[in-house]
């Protein structure tokens, strides 16, 4: 008999009622399966240790130590592979983008529809971003725009030589490296030395990111045309 594959869950929060409730919630799923939940801050990261989750469920309100804390901490072992979901009832921008920047792939509000998390959980263990009602791509980029000119610093854009430019704007395009190369005229391993770079210059996390960027600086347009390529590198 072909037996499903679960993934497999663990869930943090600091409240045992809401620890029941999304654990019911989960296990409702034919394809989720809780593995393991605690209240406590300190037996997190033993217990994904020993468990092995595939994703963890993380409330940023945990006690002693703070949810962003441990995310830094688990993302600093390199023996846990793990997946975070952060959920929250934290709406302030500033906290999702750091959440995210300290290696959470999903933040999901308390106060959604439930399908959020659960397909947060499905999304995360394929190394997709998920992000919940009210927030998208679109309203972090344009606050992290807003503190980047708020603190007067430069377009990490204008810090990129014009074949940086160029592998940025292939890459917001969705074009592979190889198909960058033979554009180029170069070899792979180059596009991947310009690529490595410009993600480094510009701090872009994932391809998601480098496409808004794109879109809101007028680099491509939208796709299913044939003009993508705007000529603004000089």
């Amino acid at each position: 008999m072909h037996r499903t594959q679960h993934i497999t869950v663990y869930l943090a929060d600091d409240h045992q009622i809401v620890l029941r409730g999304i654990a019911s919630l989960v296990d409702l799923e034919p394809d989720l399966h809780v593995v393991g939940c605690t209240t406590e801050s300190a037996q997190i990261i033993p217990d994904l240790l020993r468990l092995r989750p595939q994703v963890l469920v993380l409330d940023l309100g945990m006690p002693d130590i703070p949810g962003a804390e441990i995310i830094r901490r688990i993302k600093a072992r390199r023996t846990i592979n793990t997946e975070i979901v952060v959920f929250t009832m934290h709406k302030d921008l500033g906290y999702v983008v750091q959440a995210l920047e300290d290696g959470a792939l999903g933040y999901v509000m308390k106060d959604v529809d439930s399908i959020h998390l659960v397909e947060a959980i499905r999304q995360v263990v394929q190394g997709k971003q998920y992000l919940s009602p009210p927030f998208t791509q679109e309203t972090l980029w344009e606050y992290k725009e807003q503190l980047r000119l708020s603190k007067g610093e430069p377009d990490s854009y204008e810090s990129l030589t014009a074949r940086e430019k160029e592998i940025l704007i292939f890459v917001a395009q969705g074009l592979t490296n190889r198909q960058i190369a033979d554009k180029l005229g170069v070899s792979v391993r180059t596009v991947e030395t310009h690529r490595y770079n410009m993600r480094k210059k510009t701090g872009f996390k994932n391809k998601a990111e480098i496409i808004q960027y794109a879109l809101r600086k007028g680099l491509i347009i939208p796709a299913d045309s044939d003009e993508n390529l705007l000529h603004k590198v000089k």
